[in-house]
């Protein structure tokens, strides 16, 4: 029998609740990313009063407790990979870093700027 890892579903909470704080919040466009990654899940472009910028950015979501384990007086620290840091300064968009945590509590967000 097939078994769905449990890192898979929170994965995917996590893009789901981006896409519709990007969506609905923001009022700005989502893109997915659905082929091969390496650091980049989604983009988001800029809508300005219905007007689409053609400026976008690219995401990096990360879901789930796993990445609020550090504990800082103004709330967590990430500690990525120096591949990942490498990767994300030299792309040709700016990245925001996307850390959730999905919970019956509603789902906590925290973006951090590459």
């Amino acid at each position: 029998m097939m078994h769905r890892k449990p890192t898979a579903k929170i994965g995917s909470i996590g893009v789901t609740h981006t896409q519709l704080a990007v969506e609905a919040e923001l009022g700005w466009l989502f893109r997915e990313q659905p082929t091969e990654d390496f650091g980049i899940d989604a983009y988001a472009e800029v809508v300005d009063a219905e007007q689409v910028r053609g400026r976008l950015l690219a995401l990096q979501i990360k879901s789930g407790s796993s990445w609020f384990r550090e504990r800082s007086p103004g709330g967590w620290w990430f500690r990525p990979d120096a591949e990942h840091v490498q990767y994300w300064i030299n792309h040709s968009l700016p990245v925001a870093v996307v850390l959730l945590v999905p919970g019956a509590g509603g789902t906590h967000a925290h973006v951090i700027g590459v």
